[in-house]
């Protein structure tokens, strides 16, 4: 691989358990944390009325191609259904596990651990500058070239960083304190904006007009204007907290979110006040909404049982992938708009699916 600088640091992990290496504290924390949302029971969603037409079966859409077995697919808590990434560097996927970061190299089909100075949330790959979020406030900075590491805790109570992602030439992170903060990483991540909500922030999305789409540990779904700090949409589509945003990447006005109540809603920010769909799962929290990079789908996944995979043409044909496990993140393929992956761990294992349209 070309991250020799932490090659050094790399185990190979055997232990088809999963848990090598762990703190008791740990495992405890990941186990506990499973049993609690597989106990709870949410609000069944609102039902709305939507611009565009029904939603009906299609399979047809994306094919299974392989399956990669992977140790360590797992999310190391709740939070983190966003640690699946991938940059410049060809076939390269990393993931996040506790304190560890997983290589996947896709054409070698091997992978690789290499420690990591924090516990990890999720993580961010642009190019090849990989940025992970810490439980402790932490932000770990990677050069994937020459394995360079820069650390550092961007707020003093030491929220849990809930997610991170890059948008361009900035950084952007969202924590359990509420704040939502942009930082310019080329420059010794200096912070260059900063917005505090009510309650825990769990994503955000930006879309090109720099609108900052977040949803939290309340009801209510807001975009907020980068430049001016101000409110500028504020919609109410779920009965639960909001879990995940995103923008379509072809078409900044599409709005997806989702939440634990199971359903996943869909706004024209030009038109706001109808949803342009609506999607109800199987009564499992959605904890992950992620647009394929061309805007062609939007792919939708449950907690611990289905992957969705809606048309956006009309937002009108949908395929459903049985998973019967946890699904801890998706990423779309960098060279490739017709292929992504999303990392599993289910009766058959653990790894990544790898399915190609």
């Amino acid at each position: 691989m070309i991250i020799e600088p932490l090659q050094q640091q790399v185990l190979i992990n055997k232990d088809k358990n999963n848990f090598q290496g762990l703190t008791v504290r740990q495992k405890n924390n990941y186990q506990g944390t499973n049993q609690f949302v597989q106990r709870r029971k949410y609000s069944k969603p609102k039902q709305f009325s939507t611009q565009f037409p029904q939603i009906k079966k299609d399979d047809t859409q994306y094919e299974f191609k392989m399956f990669h077995h992977v140790q360590n697919m797992k999310s190391a808590h709740y939070q983190s259904k966003y640690t699946l990434s991938m940059g410049i560097i060809p076939n390269l996927i990393l993931h996040t596990y506790f304190d560890q970061i997983v290589f996947y190299d896709m054409a070698k089909l091997k992978s690789q651990s290499a420690r990591i100075s924090l516990e990890a949330i999720g993580l961010d790959v642009f190019e090849n500058i990989c940025a992970v979020a810490g439980m402790n406030g932490d932000l770990l900075m990677i050069n994937l070239y020459n394995g360079t590491l820069y650390k550092q805790n961007i707020n003093l109570k030491r929220h849990f960083i809930n997610h991170v992602h890059f948008y361009h030439d900035y950084l952007i992170t969202n924590d359990n304190g509420g704040y939502i903060k942009i930082f310019d990483y080329q420059n010794g991540l200096k912070e260059i904006f900063s917005y505090e909500d009510k309650a825990s922030v769990n994503l955000t999305a930006v879309n090109q007009n720099k609108q900052i789409a977040y949803c939290g540990d309340r009801i209510g779904l807001n975009v907020l204007d980068a430049l001016s700090g101000k409110m500028i949409h504020t919609m109410d589509p779920h009965t639960e907290f909001g879990f995940a945003v995103a923008f379509n990447p072809s078409k900044g006005y599409e709005l997806a979110s989702s939440s634990e109540d199971g359903s996943a809603v869909i706004y024209d920010l030009r038109s706001p006040k109808l949803p342009i769909q609506q999607f109800i799962g199987s009564n499992f929290p959605i904890y992950n909404v992620t647009y394929q990079r061309n805007g062609s789908h939007l792919f939708i996944a449950e907690s611990s049982s289905h992957l969705h995979v809606l048309d956006t043409t009309l937002y009108d044909k949908i395929q459903t992938i049985s998973v019967f496990g946890e699904v801890s993140g998706i990423v779309n393929d960098f060279y490739d708009d017709n292929r992504f992956y999303f990392s599993t761990s289910c009766q058959y294992g653990d790894g990544i699916c790898e399915f190609v349209k």
